[in-house]
């Protein structure tokens, strides 16, 4: 299938349920983070940088994009008013820019 390919992980892989509760956890963990950022100036989460997933499809080994996800939820709660991703990675974190 053209989607598990783009993502990069395999068939075997991607219907392994620990790989679905990591992702989930990834993604509860970058928003958790962002939110104690937020109530105490700084918070760090080494797991997040899923940078690839687009909004309907992940690829480059991220099946969902814990940044955008985070950003998305903030700003429609109103807990912010914009959102700045600083992406150091060495390639352009393609899936997030299409995001947001």
């Amino acid at each position: 299938d053209e989607q598990i390919r783009r993502i990069g992980f395999g068939v075997a892989c991607m219907r392994n349920p620990d790989v679905v509760e990591r992702t989930l956890a990834e993604v509860a963990g970058t928003l958790l983070t962002a939110r104690l950022a937020l109530q105490h100036g700084l918070a760090v989460n080494t797991a997040g940088g899923t940078h690839h997933a687009y909004p309907a499809a992940g690829s480059g080994f991220c099946i969902l994009n814990d940044l955008a996800v985070t950003a998305k939820v903030l700003l429609s709660e109103g807990a912010v008013q914009r959102v700045a991703v600083l992406d150091l990675d060495v390639h352009q974190g393609d899936g997030t820019a299409v995001c947001l």
